[in-house]
């Protein structure tokens, strides 16, 4: 039982968070459509969570029939269709809270209604529902399954243009906004992949160690895109974004290498040691030595490979100041090194126009 609050409290963190955060939003920005958003993503999700766990706990766990089992299984089993819609419409709103045409608003919401509808009425006749662990229908006796299986397939079909529609507003929106809806955009880009970055982890650490905390980095990732929201529409300014997803790049690739050569070499190493009847254990000391001799010099060159290729003004700044650094140090030439210095601003800064101004020492 205990384990079984554990999970449920676990789950109903991200949804609380969520309508907190748009309830913020409200109060800071009246009227805003995302702060509106978000408080019915956390009440849909919340309400999701609680049906599914009281449909699970009264219909396998118990084996008894609990008062709202088969009505929490039904709303179970097409709930998550208004979440993802939800979810959608945030995404191809944000950050103005506003599409960016009438136009672009056909092509999302079109979509969007011949997704929904129709899985929405076909998990609302589904039996048993596939959704819901496959609890029998309430209310259908009987599969309607040529009905089933129109709008079925039919929104099936347009959940994927839908996704694609909402990408390329998001695009579009990313190229021909302003600056400073540029850094919300990213804002919102970096709370997407801690969600990534989290799930993943999560999913092996649970799998692959059998480590209940990899479970609770699961069902805390969503909180990754939300609090992107948060930050990006009340205190982006504060912070630069830039830096903070250079970093959780160079350090997710950093760690996804790591662990890598980690399992990698001690499947390696056990195998090598056990046809030579040595101990195990001794495979793991090895290769964790290996892991702490290998980390500094492959975080610098992941870092070089990043900033080449996601940040190169940034890289081919880093490199022209290290080049005029060597030249400093070594060059006594007066014209030489006035040469060096205006052509290294001139790499990093590039100004229209640049001048140097040299302050005589010798007195008069």
């Amino acid at each position: 039982m205990s384990l079984w609050i554990n999970a449920f409290q676990q789950s109903l963190l991200t949804p609380t968070l969520i309508g907190f955060l748009g309830a913020l939003i409200l109060t800071r920005r009246p009227r805003h459509r995302i702060g509106r958003l978000l408080i019915g993503l956390g009440l849909v999700s919340a309400l999701g969570t609680f049906m599914q766990e009281w449909a699970v706990y009264g219909y396998y766990t118990l084996q008894t029939n609990l008062p709202g089992t088969a009505l929490a299984a039904w709303i179970t089993n097409w709930i998550w269709v208004i979440l993802f819609s939800l979810l959608l419409l945030t995404a191809a709103i944000f950050p103005d809270g506003r599409f960016l045409s009438r136009r672009w608003a056909w092509w999302v919401c079109g979509p969007l209604a011949l997704f929904a509808v129709p899985i929405l009425l076909g998990g609302s006749v589904e039996t048993p529902m596939s959704s819901a662990f496959q609890i029998p229908n309430p209310f259908v006796a009987t599969h309607p399954k040529a009905f089933y299986d129109f709008v079925f397939t039919l929104g099936v079909i347009f959940m994927p243009i839908t996704a694609l529609a909402v990408l390329a507003v998001a695009i579009v929106r990313f190229r021909t906004s302003q600056a400073h809806e540029r850094q919300q955009m990213k804002w919102l880009m970096f709370g997407v992949a801690v969600m990534a970055f989290l799930t993943i982890v999560g999913l092996g650490v649970y799998f692959g160690l059998n480590n209940m905390f990899g479970g609770i980095m699961v069902n805390t990732a969503t909180l990754g895109p939300a609090l992107g929201v948060g930050v990006a529409l009340l205190r982006h300014r504060l912070y630069d974004i830039d830096i903070l997803i250079r970093r959780t790049l160079q350090y997710s690739v950093l760690t996804g290498l790591l662990a890598l050569v980690y399992f990698g070499s001690i499947v390696l190493f056990q195998s090598l040691f056990s046809a030579f009847g040595q101990q195990s254990e001794l495979a793991i000391v090895i290769t964790t030595l290996g892991i702490a001799a290998l980390f500094t010099p492959l975080r610098r060159r992941v870092q070089d490979f990043i900033d080449r290729r996601f940040y190169r003004k940034k890289y081919n700044a880093e490199q022209a100041l290290a080049q005029f650094a060597t030249v400093a140090r070594d060059e006594v030439d007066m014209d030489k090194l006035t040469a060096a210095l205006l052509g290294v601003v001139q790499d990093t800064v590039q100004p229209q126009t640049v001048s140097l101004w040299l302050v005589s020492s010798k007195k008069e």
